[in-house]
């Protein structure tokens, strides 16, 4: 098989032994620091990383697989995740590798503080939002605090990825509690009321049930979806 002239998205993700020797010739190439798999990475990131038809596996495995080449590609990532030409997945994509280059200090903070204050003053895009504000979260940048809280005033912060201010106050070290009811999105108020009315037609002793607070870890986009469906969240209740 040529790996760099294989068509990619014309592979069932079934039990194929072909669609998964793809997959594992990605990890083959880039245990090997291949040159060439930098750009084949890059291609397949930004051609499959689409709302409507994400490509999961080079999604799961990007990071991963970008890993040997990423060092001198810091602007490349920081350009590419400012980009509405990019499906979003794609975007978030290069914001969780800066996020892994800061971690591994392979790019100063201050240039990743520079791209997060661009990228909150002018983007209304929820889940990119979100995906920089769990970047402040993991590295406590606190500075972005007041720039983070007017992302949440123009309602630009997908709550469903991260939670509401007070969620993010808390992961970032700035409160310890919260003050107010959490803020729920409307899938969330949906399932809150099937509880309530589950509760309120049970005719035995059991004390009913409580109103639904959302004290789980957030659900993540490749996790599989809360409502049973099988899919993966964000192919399935994300954006509802």
């Amino acid at each position: 098989m040529d790996i760099y002239q294989h068509d990619y998205y014309d592979i069932p993700e079934d039990e194929g032994l072909e669609f998964y020797g793809v997959v594992h010739a990605w990890h083959v190439l880039s245990e090997l620091e291949v040159p060439e798999a930098k750009e084949l990475f890059i291609d397949i990131l930004e051609e499959g990383g689409y709302e409507d038809d994400p490509d999961d596996w080079i999604l799961s495995d990007f990071r991963r697989l970008i890993k040997p080449y990423r060092k001198d590609m810091y602007d490349y990532f920081a350009e590419s995740s400012q980009l509405e030409g990019y499906g979003i997945w794609t975007r978030l994509e290069y914001i969780d590798t800066i996020r892994d280059m800061l971690k591994d200090k392979e790019v100063e903070e201050e240039k990743v503080n520079e791209l997060i204050v661009k990228i909150l003053s002018t983007n209304d895009n929820a889940i990119l939002n979100a995906g920089v504000i769990s970047l402040c979260m993991d590295e406590k940048l606190t500075q972005h605090h007041e720039l983070i809280k007017k992302c949440f005033e123009r309602k630009a912060v997908d709550i469903d990825h991260i939670g509401d201010l007070e969620d993010v106050e808390i992961g970032m070290g700035l409160r310890t509690e919260r003050e107010t009811e959490r803020e729920l999105t409307e899938m969330q108020k949906i399932w809150h009321r099937a509880i309530e009315n589950v509760g309120s037609i049970m005719k035995s002793d059991e004390p009913r049930l409580k109103p639904f607070v959302n004290t789980e870890e957030k659900v993540g986009r490749n996790d599989p979806c809360p409502c049973g469906s099988g899919k993966k969240y964000k192919k399935c209740c994300m954006n509802k």
